[in-house]
């Protein structure tokens, strides 16, 4: 906690107070991001920077910064600058603590000196032995010196007069001492404590190589997740969310989905956790809804479509489950853009599995304007099948893109809903006359008679002459499965219809004919078939009557009960 106590002195300028509370402020700041960043991470550089550059100015314009240290609280020439009362983060606490009483910043003060200084204030101690006075010495900061609690006992002080300009005095000499005391000279150590015994050497070498197996990506990964997961300050849990976010993307777009997954896993985990501020929670969901993006989709679907044939698929579908609902554009772009079958067919279940409980989550997708993605939801909410989906999908029928409504065909193709067949009916006045066929097609496959009736309107309709043979065949065709008996006599008509000077015509109507007479399997069709080559002399049309008589169903079983082989 920093006190700006601007107006507790009147010798102390408010711009030099101003400046000695954002000096002590920015050591604070350094010494707490020593703790969390790597030494080559821009925020702890650049609190480092911000730091050396007020020290040198204060230093320049002031003279020496001299801080009295009490237990809990920094004061500069009286006026309290700095207080933490928890011993375990208080700067002042530590140095109070192994008997430092006076703190003092020369000219020349240099930012390695600074960070040497900070860095032993910001780490446990190893051992009782390695107190902050010691670790200090050992460094021999040429511009920072300190005063301790003994140095008040000097009998040298004690004869001094008890003002506090002489104080100051007293302590200046003593200060000037210590500066100018030569540091000691190197020791050189005997060589043969430089050597290893067998053992040793042994175990250095298993240890090297333990080392040199080690992932240094899952060294980083275990660091960022170990300083989320205690960071409490909501600025610097902000700035290690986006990082771990940022890597992930990097790790997506890489192709290395098992580090991915790592990260991702954690986010999700401590997004979940109760404990988790409602705003930590807001970060980390924004963190992993960017994982998966626009941007990054192509680079992925290139990755996994050039994977090796060891690539664990299960892991990109725990990833792809965990990124969720707020991800599922992009996991829906990345299934229109990917080619390897088995990718297509584990994003497709990822999908599904997504949208079970709601398939409305789909909606925003079926008005997009890129068919691919649209028929790729199609055959989600059919493999989801509830009423909601048959329901989304059946709004789809008179979608403008004739690649959509093929894929709702296929889809009323495959389902067992007797209720969405009825919607095949939809498809014979398609403007597309490919699924027009096709919905023929299946009428006839699966016997659906609810369709015989709008057929027979279709073969009666004026337009039914402008139709493509291949549709005309399959209405016939259609006619004769559904209608058996009942449309014997409008066949009988199509086939004895004389086309006096329209040899073309009357081919086709006879032709069109034996198609819905050799899918009614009665005696009675076999017999108009008959009755028919009885009235019509030679030629074409006489060739494809034969044909029929030869082919037909009744014909072929009268033969099976004598025992005959047909011809």
């Amino acid at each position: 906690m920093i006190d700006q106590g601007v107006d507790q002195l009147d010798g102390v300028g408010k711009e030099e107070l101003a400046s000695v509370t954002q000096i002590v402020l920015g050591m604070t700041k350094t010494s707490k991001a020593l703790r969390i960043y790597l030494p080559n991470n821009p925020v702890l550089i650049g609190f480092i920077s911000d730091l050396g550059t007020k020290m040198t100015v204060h230093l320049a314009r002031y003279g020496e910064l001299s801080l009295d240290v009490e237990q809990f609280v920094l004061r500069y020439q009286g006026v309290q600058v700095y207080e933490n009362r928890d011993p375990k983060e208080s700067i002042a606490s530590r140095l109070h603590a192994d008997g430092i009483r006076i703190l003092f910043f020369d000219q020349g003060v240099e930012p390695a000196e600074i960070v040497a200084f900070l860095g032993v204030l910001g780490f446990e101690r190893a051992s009782s032995d390695d107190d902050v006075v010691t670790q200090l010495w050992e460094r021999n900061l040429q511009h920072i010196g300190y005063l301790t609690e003994d140095d008040f006992s000097d009998p040298y002080l004690m004869t001094e007069d008890d003002t506090a300009h002489q104080q100051r005095d007293a302590l200046e000499r003593i200060r000037q001492s210590l500066v100018e005391q030569p540091p000691p000279a190197p020791r050189m150590i005997p060589k043969h404590l430089l050597m290893l015994t067998a053992e040793e050497e042994g175990w250095l070498r298993k240890a090297l190589d333990v080392e040199g197996r080690c992932n240094g990506l899952d060294d980083v990964i275990g660091i960022l997740a170990a300083i989320v997961s205690e960071v409490q300050e909501p600025e610097f849990f902000a700035d290690f969310t986006a990082i771990l976010g940022n890597l992930t993307v990097n790790l997506v777009v890489a192709g290395d989905i098992p580090h991915a997954l790592k990260l991702a896993r954690f986010l999700d985990r401590l997004q979940k956790l109760p404990i988790t501020a409602p705003e930590q929670r807001h970060q980390l969901a924004a963190a992993l809804a960017g994982i998966l993006s626009d941007s990054t989709v192509e680079v992925l679907k290139v990755a996994l479509d050039t994977s090796e044939a060891g690539f664990d698929y299960g892991e990109l579908k725990e990833l792809l489950l965990i990124l969720g609902i707020p991800a599922l554009g992009a996991i829906c772009e990345l299934l229109g853009r990917v080619e390897k079958l088995k990718v297509r067919k584990l994003i497709v279940e990822v999908l599904v599995e997504l949208g079970r409980e709601d398939p409305a989550v789909f909606e925003p997708f079926l008005n997009d304007p890129r068919w691919y993605l649209v028929r790729n939801v199609v055959l989600i909410l059919s493999l989801i099948g509830t009423p909601a989906a048959l329901k989304m999908i059946l709004g789809l029928i008179s979608h403008r893109e004739p690649r959509i409504r093929r894929e709702v065909l296929g889809f009323l193709e495959r389902t067992a809903d007797a209720k969405a067949k009825t919607y095949l009916l939809k498809y014979l006045r398609d403007e597309s006359s490919a699924l027009r066929v096709k919905a023929l097609q299946v009428l006839t496959r699966e016997r659906l008679s609810f369709a015989l009736k709008p057929i027979l309107a279709l073969a009666g309709g004026d337009d039914f002459h402008d139709r493509p043979f291949e549709e005309k065949r399959e209405i016939f065709l259609a006619m004769g499965e559904l209608g058996q008996e009942s449309v014997l006599p409008m066949l009988r008509d199509q086939l004895l219809k004389r086309y006096w000077f329209q040899k073309g015509n009357e081919k086709e109507s006879v032709q069109l004919a034996v198609l819905g007479l050799g899918r009614v399997r009665s005696r009675s069709a076999l017999q108009l078939l008959e009755e028919a080559r009885s009235q019509k002399k030679g030629g074409e049309v006489r060739s494809v009557l034969d044909q029929a008589i030869a082919s037909h169903p009744a014909r072929h079983g009268a033969q099976a009960g004598r025992g005959e082989v047909a011809p």
